[in-house]
């Protein structure tokens, strides 16, 4: 991902600095500044751990309901959620990511309905009645500041109703390393996000990909999925 492209992750991080967050990932998009396109993806564009760990049966994957994917960009993971029966929101600040995907779903041969793609602030959208039973994250939680960690935690405990599940690849581990995007990132990072000490999630799986994971991947990705529990978001 980042890591194969320097001078692009370099470029990401003066137009984010230079713009500000709203205005800084649409202007790389509209530049085609997209370093995290350039990791390793199935032929349909889906990550790998992604259907690695639906597909394994460690948890019971919904089929009916809501998914979200904050950060969608070209789709790719949204459209595979929705072939799960899902009804798949996929979000973007960018609206120019949200014209790709828009343009990969209508070139998808038998495209799933029920998926949508929408402009939205992750943090500020209008939640659906119900929620949604299922949340993604893939390069989205690396790429925020840190000081909006607690709440991007906050938001998903909003997004996801008690019983719900969020799949996270946690990427890229890379320590105590400075600067981002993206950001380095951790297990215990999204847990002190989650608030899982507090009993607010769960942890159902935690582990590496089974499969061999590309160079720039490997030992640096974890596949993480925690339980929404009951009560209030505090």
């Amino acid at each position: 991902m980042f890591a194969q492209n320097q001078h692009a992750v370099q470029r990401l991080r003066e137009i984010i600095k230079e713009d500000g967050e709203e205005v800084g990932w649409e202007k790389a998009w509209q530049e085609g500044v997209t370093p995290w396109e350039t990791h390793d993806r199935t032929s349909d564009g889906v990550r790998p751990l992604l259907k690695e760990v639906i597909e394994s049966g460690e948890f019971p994957v919904p089929r009916t309901g809501r998914a979200i994917v904050p950060g969608c960009g070209r789709g790719f993971d949204t459209v595979y959620l929705g072939r799960l029966g899902l009804e798949a929101w996929g979000i973007d600040l960018s609206q120019k990511a949200v014209e790709a995907a828009e343009t990969f779903l209508e070139e998808q041969p038998s495209p799933p309905s029920g998926v949508i793609f929408r402009a939205a602030d992750f943090f500020k959208f209008p939640v659906p009645p119900g929620g949604f039973v299922l949340a993604y994250d893939y390069t989205f939680f690396c790429a925020i500041p840190l000081s909006l960690r607690a709440p991007w935690g906050e938001r998903m405990g909003e997004l996801v109703p008690p019983g719900g599940y969020l799949v996270a690849v946690v990427w890229p581990i890379d320590g105590e390393r400075p600067g981002g995007p993206p950001y380095s990132v951790s297990v215990d990072a999204y847990e002190e996000a989650l608030g899982v000490a507090e009993g607010k999630w769960s942890k159902v799986v935690d582990r590496e990909s089974v499969l061999s994971a590309n160079e720039v991947h490997k030992g640096r990705e974890r596949v993480v999925v925690w339980k929404r529990e009951g009560g209030a978001h505090m």
